[in-house]
């Protein structure tokens, strides 16, 4: 497997997100605002732009498991992107050409500090759409060219002491679009605290029934354990990997003990269907997948998984995979000063 190093000289890196572009593959977030795209192949970094970021306070870093941090989001042709705070309240929609500020993101301010700040883009009938947290239980679709919202709908909190039709209890968190961006991922939880993964169709959401992501038919709970900050990502659009073995255990309110791993899940039945696990060395910390194989960062290494034989075929020491670009074929390191790469087989 061939490596690669990018040497960064302007404000520390604080994220990256795949894209494709005529101008390069990567968008980089630095520590001063700037938004850059990256060229892998020359290493050339064009600055596309800046915008401010406010100061956050982290009260107490690490809690319920969340990096608390700047992240940023980009939709696949690198039209857009969304630079949010995950553990905090507000972020910042940004079209890229040309450059200008888009839309301001309030994800609200009830226990926010306990998940990521739910954003991603998906497509849908050849458009870009956003979805975001509006609320700690309301998930919103937005229009990121004007600024409209494409499911208005509501209440969906209590008003005047009176609970609405279709309240939903539950904080949203982590969100995943499948391959094909039909369905979305929604890692929150519930209170006990407990975190319940929940699958939806996103497709239904934004062309027939508003209240899709909030009661639909489609909406699948996959399953029920302690904590919900944990890695994801799909195989297909049938199957998800999730970081962590362990489930709930009824009688004792609480996480049974199991080993670390991950567990893959037919979001086709949720809790119906048994899931397929695999045992590793060390709980993962990012999940990545071509379809074919699954890349677990294990600490400071990186473990390839044949999902064919359920087996590990290789292991990248040394190096720790924070992204990864499936039309280039590539796992990426983002460090401050650099950012590593490893081209797939």
């Amino acid at each position: 497997m061939n490596e690669s190093t990018l040497e960064w000289s302007g404000p520390d890196l604080l994220d990256l997100a795949a894209v494709a572009r005529a101008d390069g593959d990567l968008l980089a977030l630095d520590a001063s605002g700037g938004l850059h795209c990256i060229d892998l192949r020359s290493g050339r970094a064009t600055q596309l732009g800046a915008v401010e970021l406010p100061a956050h306070t982290v009260d107490n870093p690490g809690a319920f498991g969340l990096d608390s941090r700047w992240r940023l989001h980009a939709s696949a042709d690198g039209e857009f992107a969304a630079v949010v705070f995950d553990g905090g309240r507000h972020g910042l929609v940004v079209a890229l050409a040309p450059f200008r500020l888009a839309m301001r993101l309030d994800g609200g301010d009830y226990y926010e500090d306990t998940v990521p700040f739910s954003a991603c883009f998906l497509p849908f009938q050849g458009r870009t759409v956003l979805i975001h947290r509006s609320a700690w239980n309301r998930l919103d679709a937005s229009d990121p060219r004007s600024g409209r919202l494409l499911t208005a709908r509501g209440p969906t909190g209590y008003e005047n002491g009176e609970r609405p039709p279709h309240y939903l209890d539950y904080f949203h968190g982590l969100l995943r679009p499948s391959p094909s961006g039909r369905l979305l991922f929604d890692s929150g939880w519930v209170w006990q605290p407990a975190g319940m993964p929940c699958v939806f169709d996103a497709a239904a959401w934004l062309a027939s029934n508003v209240w899709e992501s909030d009661d639909g038919a489609s909406k699948r709970r996959l399953l029920l354990r302690d904590d919900w900050n944990l890695p994801a990502c799909w195989i297909d659009d049938d199957h998800i990997a999730l970081g962590g073995i362990a489930q709930w255990d009824e009688e004792d309110a609480e996480n049974a003990a199991a080993p670390a791993g991950v567990r893959i899940v037919d979001v086709r039945q949720g809790t119906l269907a048994p899931d397929r696990i695999l045992v590793m060395s060390a709980e993962p910390k990012q999940l990545f997948s071509d379809g074919r194989s699954l890349f677990a960062t294990l600490g400071g290494d990186t473990a390839i998984w044949s999902l064919g034989a359920g087996e590990c075929t290789a292991v990248l020491s040394g190096f720790a995979a924070t992204h990864h670009h499936p039309r280039c074929r590539m796992l990426v390191q983002a460090l401050p000063r650099r950012i590593r790469i490893a081209a797939l087989e």
